[in-house]
């Protein structure tokens, strides 16, 4: 049991599946919201599931894993071949987990999802082993007494037709809104099937890591999926996260909608050359080692402030649903990356900052 916990931590420290994307928090783009007049939103329904949410885990790496090569599949989604559900990458969820997470002294659950793949490209259904294994991992994480966050995750088709579309929208029109129309009927069903379970239980999030370059197609596909799941399941807390991969200091791409049980969620690796050495970044050990958590946290907390005060004079709930040193920092840097020290003080410094301002992790 101990062994296994230990792997389910380390989960939760290292896998991510984030990297930079060449952005800096300095280069971050500007809201025009930043223009309009905020109106103050009562957040108290989305404040009481971020709290409950507390401290969580990621259960990543399982059912967001494929079964084909590259980033997209030669045929559609892969439909027709052996999906492998949460076992793509030999790691799947079992059903002893949640109560060891539960007994560990977690709070909640992150369940990444891909559910386009072996989903139908014609009638848009999601593959039916794939929606029961998760209702079933859900089923069992509530009966823990975890909350649960479960996300649609990794739709890279989705993220390449909107890039295409918004380099060229008269020639990639048609393929974007085909690809939006299957991404807004899986959440269609997805969120009308998890809206059996309590709301006070369960969140559904709307797009891991967006990497959507264009804020307009951004706000697209993020609201017309809102719009959807809010139709489906009128009592879940929503969950959003911004472009550039999620990234914290681009709340202002977004455009909120006015609704009281939403949070926004950010990921959190700053800074990439200590957290992502071996991905790009040197492999300098604890050389690279430094934690902004308190500073760059206290930014994003004003800046959720500013964009979407709560009416108590607080803000939109906030959450850091990715965080930590990556894995691969010990793999491809071998002793020349992070020591245990240092990659064990950058995740304690980061934990404490993040509850400081309430935000769920």
């Amino acid at each position: 049991m101990k062994i296994l916990f230990s792997a389910l931590l380390f989960a939760i420290l290292v896998t991510g599946c984030s990297d930079d994307g060449g952005m800096t928090k300095a280069e971050s783009s500007s809201s025009t919201s930043d223009a309009e007049v905020a109106i103050p939103i009562d957040y108290s329904q989305g404040r009481a599931m971020n709290a409950r949410l507390g401290r969580g885990i990621n259960l990543g790496n399982s059912w967001d894993s494929k079964s084909y090569p590259g980033d997209v599949p030669d045929d559609p989604y892969n439909y027709g071949y052996n999906d492998y559900l949460d076992g793509g990458w030999s790691n799947p969820i079992q059903d002893e987990d949640f109560q060891i997470i539960k007994n560990a002294g977690f709070n909640s659950v992150r369940i990444p999802v891909r559910w386009q793949h072996n989903s139908n490209p014609v009638t848009h259904e999601v593959n039916p082993d794939r929606l029961a294994g998760v209702v079933e991992d859900v089923q069992l994480a509530i009966q823990a007494g975890l909350a649960v966050i479960v996300d649609f995750h990794w739709y890279q088709e989705l993220m390449n037709a909107a890039n295409n579309y918004a380099d060229n929208p008269a020639a990639n029109m048609a393929v974007y809104e085909a690809e939006k129309a299957h991404f807004l009927a899986i959440w269609a069903q997805v969120a009308t099937v998890l809206n059996a379970f309590p709301d006070s239980m369960l969140v559904l999030e709307i797009l891991n890591e967006p990497t959507i370059k264009n804020a307009d197609v951004l706000n697209d596909v993020m609201l017309s999926a809102y719009s959807v799941i809010r139709a489906a399941a009128p009592g879940k807390t929503i969950m959003f996260e911004s472009y550039h991969a999620a990234k914290f200091a681009d709340l202002g791409a977004l455009k909120l909608p006015q609704d009281g049980n939403i949070i926004y969620s950010g990921h959190y690796y700053e800074p990439y050359t200590f957290s992502h050495e071996g991905h790009g970044y040197k492999c300098v050990g604890d050389d690279s080692y430094t934690n902004s958590a308190q500073t760059d946290i206290a930014s994003y907390v004003s800046l959720a402030r500013r964009l979407y005060p709560d009416v108590n004079g607080d803000h939109v709930p906030l959450n850091m649903g990715e965080f930590g040193v990556a894995a691969g920092s010990r793999s491809s840097c071998g002793t020349d990356g992070p020591s245990d020290k240092y990659w064990a003080l950058w995740n304690k410094k980061t934990i404490a900052a993040a509850e400081k301002f309430d935000i769920s992790l």
